[in-house]
């Protein structure tokens, strides 16, 4: 019985010792045919780029600034792209994402389709469907804002509409800022301001 187990056992690693080189040599055969032919006259794919419109308006791809602020607030400026301007005194950008931390747990969250950054004047300027979300419940939509890099000030010059935890507000003007490090966030309305209320039940 065990010479007949043996016999089997020594058939089956003689039979692998075949069997299996000729499947892997067909696996790669495989491989080979089925791949597409490469050309090497043509040129590679992925290297479609006009070097010449690269090297006359430089770009970059996601951006980001960080920093904190006189007050303490930690400054998270990033975008999908930017490019720097001719002189160099700053860049445009599109994609804008701004996020404003301060150590007391008040965060400021604020999207805009394009903007600039000024970084001698300590400016950002944001434009195109500006939004802003605070942490206290607020939802603010405008068409413009412009902000510190050096402090906490955003302030929008034009037309608001927000919603607030209590109703919605519409004003001609709007400001976040703080007076001092560890003070209080202060977010004015002013300018023609209207409220609706929602009485909270």
């Amino acid at each position: 019985m065990a010479r007949n187990y043996d016999d089997t056992y020594s058939w089956l690693v003689a039979g692998a010792k075949i069997v299996l080189p000729l499947m892997a040599l067909a696996l790669l055969s495989t491989l080979f045919l089925v791949s597409e032919r490469i050309d090497p006259t043509q040129p590679v794919p992925y290297a479609d780029i006009d070097l010449d419109e690269l090297a006359r308006e430089p770009r970059l791809t996601q951006p980001r600034f960080a920093g904190v602020t006189e007050d303490g607030a930690a400054l998270t400026v990033a975008a999908s792209g930017a490019r720097p301007d001719a002189v160099g005194t700053g860049a445009s950008a599109t994609g804008i994402v701004v996020r404003i931390e301060s150590p007391e747990g008040f965060t400021a969250d604020i999207l805009a389709d394009e903007g600039r950054l000024d970084p001698a004047l300590g400016e950002v300027r944001l434009t195109g469907s500006v939004s802003l979300r605070t942490s206290a419940g607020y939802a603010i939509a405008t068409e413009a804002v412009s902000m510190q890099t050096d402090r906490t000030r955003v302030e929008a010059p034009g037309m608001v509409v927000a919603e607030a935890p209590f109703g919605q507000i519409s004003a001609g003007t709007m400001l976040l800022s703080t007076a001092a490090a560890g003070g209080p966030h202060l977010l004015v309305f002013n300018a023609g301001v209207k409220l609706i209320y929602h009485p909270v039940n």
